[in-house]
């Protein structure tokens, strides 16, 4: 975690109306353990709205209250899929500019103390069950595997709002919790005051080859690189990488530090990238690390995989859920196979369409890449769905929306920030942080995010920022 900031898990991932009387009147609720700014409660719903798989989910909330609400609150959305919310509740009370209006946040079903999802299996190779088979998980979650998806967190979202008796709410959603929020406008925009889309996803689910990420890794590289960032290395870095990932193909580097091996390989020159999209001066500590491997000395570069692939904090399943970042990912994500097929034909449908994408659209990697830092090794063996997903109408309405991106994001891509923005209904803007990463707000590369934010929830226009080095580029989302 970064201070005074939440940092997204990857999905490789807040505020308050012009205060009618009947927001006031909140659940009863209790203290929150050690979080005295803070007053939790739970609201219960059904696990399968339909009523046909039976079983209720208590969703527990914490509300921060404001000295005076004269406008909707703000509803906190965390990444993931799999991170609890509650815990960041005075966390997001620092980082938001939360004057007249009431913070809420809320462990999402299946995290924290909202019915927490467990799959033994999964928890026991953090970090690396991002990529761990889950397919055991979801035969042993059986029928309730199909009621954790984003629909279903929005309908939560809904039943909160409807608990706090506020006739309309804001939200500030970071990574996946963008496309919580986003499902939630498209079922009740008339509910939706404004919105805060911080490192969003597009407004369709992530690829499954994760090509949207290949894609962007040279502009990023360039992009860190701007102004010899990088050193002497930084003079051709997309070059570099292509060359080692071809050589870290044949012969991946091994070595023994402090008594135990570490192996560097092709996959996790990948992994390191989009690791060090929330700390870009690791980022700009790779292509120097990839040039002196290049040169036979892999010392630097096995040193940033100890650093960037550690065993990591998570802060343990009941901030963040294994479980069900898997069920979450593979139920609602369109795969690159047929659903209804085994595991082998499903790998062999996934080889044909990474076969058939242009080496030009993954360079500096390769189609290998595209299956295993994609859903293939998460997804393959995972259970057909057990109910078909209904989509949500289109958006429609005219909500007024702000558009976070990172110009060094990998996870969330700039490019599917742009694709959210001209998508949602004329009145969005696109903010555009140039050198940050995943999660915008709060990461403290001096530019002005934090400003217009402030300015958007307090419904004041958002201020232009001068073009320097941390500078922020402002754009509508319609030309």
């Amino acid at each position: 975690m970064i201070v005074a900031r939440v940092a997204p898990l990857p999905f490789l991932l807040v505020a308050l109306v012009a205060a009618a009387p009947s927001i006031a009147h909140a659940a009863t609720s209790t203290a929150c353990p050690a979080r005295p700014l803070a007053r939790c409660f739970t609201v219960t719903v059904p696990l399968d709205r339909s009523g046909a798989v039976p079983g209720q989910v208590r969703i527990r909330a914490a509300r921060v209250r404001s000295r005076r609400a004269t406008r909707p609150p703000l509803i906190g959305l965390t990444g993931g899929p799999g991170q609890a919310g509650v815990l960041f509740a005075e966390t997001y009370a620092v980082l938001l500019p939360t004057a007249g209006r009431d913070l809420v946040v809320f462990d999402q079903r299946g995290t924290g103390a909202s019915g927490l999802l467990r799959c033994r299996g999964l928890e026991r190779r953090l970090p690396t069950s991002f990529s761990t088979p889950a397919g055991a998980c979801g035969r042993s979650l059986g029928a309730r595997r199909s009621f954790y998806t984003s629909a279903d967190s929005a309908e939560d979202l809904e039943a909160l709002r409807v608990r706090i008796g506020a006739p309309r709410i804001a939200l500030y959603a970071v990574s996946y919790g963008t496309r919580v929020a986003v499902e939630y406008a498209r079922r009740h925009p008339e509910r939706v005051e404004r919105m805060i889309l911080d490192s969003p996803l597009g407004p369709d689910a992530p690829d499954p080859l994760a090509r949207e990420t290949l894609a962007a890794v040279p502009r990023v590289l360039r992009s860190a690189c701007r102004g010899g960032a990088c050193g002497a290395a930084g003079s051709r870095p997309v070059a570099d990488i292509a060359s080692l990932r071809a050589r870290l193909r044949r012969t991946p580097i091994r070595r023994i530090v402090r008594g135990s091996p570490v192996r560097v390989d092709a996959d996790d020159l990948l992994t390191m990238l989009i690791s060090s999209d929330i700390e870009p001066d690791l980022m700009r500590e790779i292509p120097g690390a990839v040039r002196a491997a290049l040169g036979g000395r892999s010392g630097p570069l096995v040193r940033l995989k100890r650093t960037l692939l550690g065993a990591g904090d998570v802060g343990g399943v009941s901030a963040f859920s294994p479980a069900l970042f898997a069920t979450t990912t593979c139920e609602e994500s369109p795969p690159a196979w047929d659903r209804a097929a085994g595991p082998v034909t499903r790998r062999s449908q996934a080889r044909a369409v990474a076969d058939a994408t242009p080496l030009t659209a993954l360079y500096p990697f390769d189609r290998a890449a595209a299956l295993t830092a994609g859903l293939l090794p998460l997804c393959a063996d995972w259970p057909a769905p057990a109910r078909t997903l209904i989509p949500a109408p289109a958006l429609s309405a005219r909500i007024p929306a702000l558009v976070l991106s990172g110009e060094l994001d990998l996870r969330t891509p700039l490019e599917k920030a742009r694709e959210l923005a001209r998508a949602l209904p004329g009145r969005a803007r696109l903010l555009v942080e140039r050198g940050t990463g995943h999660g915008v707000l709060g990461a403290g590369a001096g530019g002005c995010a934090d400003g217009a934010v402030e300015a958007f929830l307090d419904r004041r226009p958002v201020p232009r920022c001068v073009r320097d080095r941390a500078s922020l580029t402002i754009s509508p989302a319609r030309r």
